[in-house]
């Protein structure tokens, strides 16, 4: 249970968000009211020189990639595309970069094997990419998608180009960065995060597999976002309800599963729950891996000890790095005590030392906040729950 076990309120809450970053003596005093616009400039001028470097780097392996990659073909929806690389290999199948003929556009393409046992899955991830397009938001917090295209062996997705996941952005952009500068990416990694989860709870949609292999960095020539891949698993909530039971066959994380889904019954059953606050959970998580390189339990025994034991205290976040009160927020056991992603990104905004970051993204690159007051129209949610049920 959460604290005393009882909902916090709104007060709690917010007695507790101002103290965030307080445990931090030295980064508050950085960030301190007076230095205000220095930082934000500085902020923006970070962003913005780390952007630019990744997007060199995707331009360059381009250009060295194309003139060995000439010979395959693949049309998606009416548009040729040339493969030029090879990316990566995973559990469906492989991604591929790609050029659209007659067009500067690069993307890329992931080809599966048109199996039975995956094409569901496929074919949710298709439904739900195609209806996010019709949401306009600047930088979309999804990652863009262009076409599909379906063959008697394969499935071809056409999707935005990331230049990597968050993991090899942090242990290979970031980890090694001057503490302030580490401490300013790592708070833009977690508005950008918010913002993805935001959108999803807008939606009244679970991802139900939040991990950092499933955020990818997609760098422009001014700066770079960090967006949200792989939707197979996404499940509809009911508006009326904080929670759904998910059969069998979800696939899960076991260490970025919720408390909720794994607590056993008296039978020794998997709960297997779903609350509209278990994707805050699993960013909690995500953020304590990346931001301290360890998990918060000691393996996997003792985290479903954990979920299991009624007694048990939400986890101490360390006072290392600045970010112990925002993973607090996140990872209350109680789903009842935990704050939702677009709550802790409101807090944020209004908090007097980190809101300075969100209106440098605001005002240099896209909105961050813009999810947070989305209008999500009729006919999309009943889009959503029609290839949702």
């Amino acid at each position: 249970m959460g604290v005393d076990g009882s909902k916090l309120s709104y007060q709690q809450e917010k007695e507790q968000t101002d103290l965030l970053m307080q445990q931090n003596v030295e980064l508050a005093r950085h960030l301190s009211h007076q230095q205000h616009a220095a930082h934000k400039s500085k902020h923006g001028s970070m962003i913005n020189e780390v952007g630019k470097k990744m997007f060199a780097n995707v331009k360059l392996k381009n250009n060295g990639a194309t003139a060995e990659n000439q010979m395959k073909q693949i049309e998606i929806e009416g548009v040729t595309y040339e493969i030029i690389d090879f990316i990566s290999k995973g559990g469906f199948g492989q991604v591929y970069k790609a050029q659209a003929r007659n067009s500067n556009r690069i993307v890329a393409i992931k080809i599966m094997q048109n199996k039975p046992d995956i094409r569901e899955e496929i074919q949710n991830e298709i439904n739900f990419l195609s209806l996010t397009k019709t949401l306009s938001l600047d930088n979309h917090p999804v990652i863009n998608f262009f076409g599909s295209q379906f063959t008697k062996e394969n499935i071809h997705i056409a999707m935005e180009l990331a230049f990597c996941d968050l993991v090899e952005f942090w242990l290979n952009h970031v980890e090694q960065t001057e503490p302030e500068n580490k401490f300013l990416l790592g708070i833009t990694i977690i508005v950008y995060v918010l913002r993805a989860l935001t959108f999803l709870e807008k939606l009244n949609i679970i991802h139900g597999d939040i991990k950092p292999q499933n955020f990818v960095i997609v760098p422009d020539n001014k700066c770079f976002y960090v967006k949200l891949i792989d939707f197979g698993t996404v499940e509809k909530m009911d508006t009326l309800r904080a929670q759904i039971t998910v059969d069998a066959t979800k696939a899960h994380t076991i260490f970025f599963a919720s408390p909720e889904f794994l607590r056993r019954d008296s039978r020794n059953v998997m709960a297997r729950h779903l609350h509209k606050k278990s994707d805050a959970w699993a960013a909690g998580v995500m953020f304590y891996i990346l931001f301290f390189e360890r998990l918060p339990w000691q393996d996997q025994f003792d985290y479903e000890n954990f979920c299991n034991d009624p007694n048990a205290r939400d986890i101490v976040v360390p006072h290392r790095g600045g970010y112990k009160k925002i993973i607090e927020l996140l990872l209350k056991k109680n789903p009842e005590d935990r704050t939702s992603a677009k709550a802790t990104l409101l807090q944020m905004k209004g908090h007097p030392q980190l809101h300075y970051i969100i209106e440098s993204l605001n005002e240099s690159f896209c909105p961050v906040d813009d999810v947070c007051h989305m209008r999500v129209s009729d006919d999309i949610r009943q889009q959503l729950g029609k290839k949702h049920k």
